[in-house]
């Protein structure tokens, strides 16, 4: 029987830094996520576990589940095929069955930000992230999870809520959720709605599976999601209550990228979890009904497809001015003229864009040119590293 068909409890984020810290705490976590990102970009392999010697000992330790990264469901354009087929590789190569990806947009006309922003909520996104989902379920051959995000700023004036937009993607799709308890929190607090409100109108029983994560409060008094701190004591009652909701929900996972030393303070959390989720289920993982899995006749997205125009220009444009320093003299100097580089006619998503929140799109340019920066010291520094793994490889010979 395959261990990672159906994971069942709390689990933690694998880092393959504290291999040997989890596998010593295998009585208290029940299951491990592990980053596809971390194995299937050829330059984070290198910097951790190249031979995969320790991800093959986690996965044989532990169930196992899955959760990527650079999908952007939610972009309208052509699905990154590369990621996918490197994606399907992995699963299958492992005998990992549970895939989990986020919904939201980062990468746009070969720009990956790296950094989720939020789908416009409209039914138009509505029906791509639909079209989009089902092509993806197909290469990947098995449905899978989708997780809410934390956003900086939602597209402004959009017709549909959070919770709005995440049932109408359940209603048209058979995705399960994945609910970050942790990025309800943050948004509910940095964009004014209640937190419990917003599990009422969401489908609690396709919730699969949860996300907590420790982050801090900004200076300006936004909350982060750091990955990188304790579980905030605010997100415990929420958690509770979440739970309490979920019938179906198989397990959750802590995430916690950085600090994760000294390892008590991540057990701390485990502990937490475990004590709140098995209060609501049960300690013996019950039955799983046998998969209902079956093709869905959706035509294949056509990002060209004049039903997404209006959404293709707005995140086109929102990009533009992230990424583009040229664009973004454009856009300050005429707007209504820049925009017509990336088709952007319609008056309403013009003024969606015209509409940000400034400051935050702001430091998204600035984030945006430091990491250009980084990741060309980064690439030089790999290359480097490259060529002398095949000089060591050659020997005094060489070619």
């Amino acid at each position: 029987m395959n261990q990672h068909e159906h994971p069942y409890g709390i689990g933690l984020a694998y880092r393959f830094n504290v291999h040997a810290e989890a596998v010593a705490h295998r009585s208290e976590i029940d299951l491990l996520e592990i980053s596809t990102e971390d194995y299937i970009v050829r330059e984070r392999r290198t910097y951790s576990d190249p031979n995969e010697r320790l991800l093959k000992d986690a996965l044989g330790t532990f169930p196992c589940v899955a959760h990527g990264l650079s999908l952007s469901i939610g972009t309208v354009g052509e699905l990154n095929e590369t990621y996918l087929n490197a994606t399907n590789r992995f699963l299958e190569e492992h005998g990992l069955n549970v895939f989990s990806e986020h919904l939201a947009f980062h990468s746009v006309d070969g720009n990956d930000l790296t950094m989720f922003l939020a789908i416009p909520f409209e039914e138009v996104a509505v029906q791509w992230v639909k079209e989009n989902y089902y092509a993806v379920r197909r290469r990947l051959g098995r449905p899978f999870a989708l997780e809410n995000v934390t956003y900086s700023f939602p597209a402004p004036h959009s017709s549909l809520s959070e919770a709005d937009f995440l049932r109408r993607i359940c209603e048209e799709t058979d995705c399960t959720l994945l609910l970050d308890v942790t990025n309800v929190f943050n948004n509910s607090r940095n964009h004014g709605y209640d937190p419990i409100e917003f599990f009422d109108k969401l489908p609690m029983d396709r919730v699969s599976q949860m996300h907590l994560a420790g982050g801090h409060q900004l200076p300006d008094g936004r909350w982060e999601d750091s990955h990188s701190a304790p579980v905030m004591e605010e997100v415990w009652p929420l958690f509770d209550e979440a739970v309490k909701r979920s019938a179906n929900v198989r397990n959750v996972i802590l995430e916690r990228d950085s600090k994760l030393r000294p390892f008590a303070s991540v057990m701390q959390d485990i502990r937490k979890a475990r004590e709140i989720f098995y209060s609501h289920r049960p300690t013996v993982a019950p039955d799983v009904p046998a998969p209902g899995y079956s093709e869905v006749d959706v035509a294949g997205p056509d990002p060209l497809h004049p039903e997404f125009s209006g959404l293709r220009s707005f995140q086109r444009t929102l990009m533009g001015r992230i990424s583009d320093p040229s664009f973004r003299e454009e856009f300050l100097a005429n707007a209504p003229e820049a925009v017509k580089k990336f088709g952007l006619t319609d008056p309403a998503w013009f003024q969606r864009i015209v509409d940000c929140d400034g400051r935050l799109v702001h430091e998204f340019e600035e984030a945006w040119d430091y990491f250009q920066k980084e990741d060309r010291e980064v690439a030089d520094d790999y290359e480097k590293r490259e060529w002398a793994a095949w000089a060591d490889q050659l020997g005094p010979g060489g070619w």
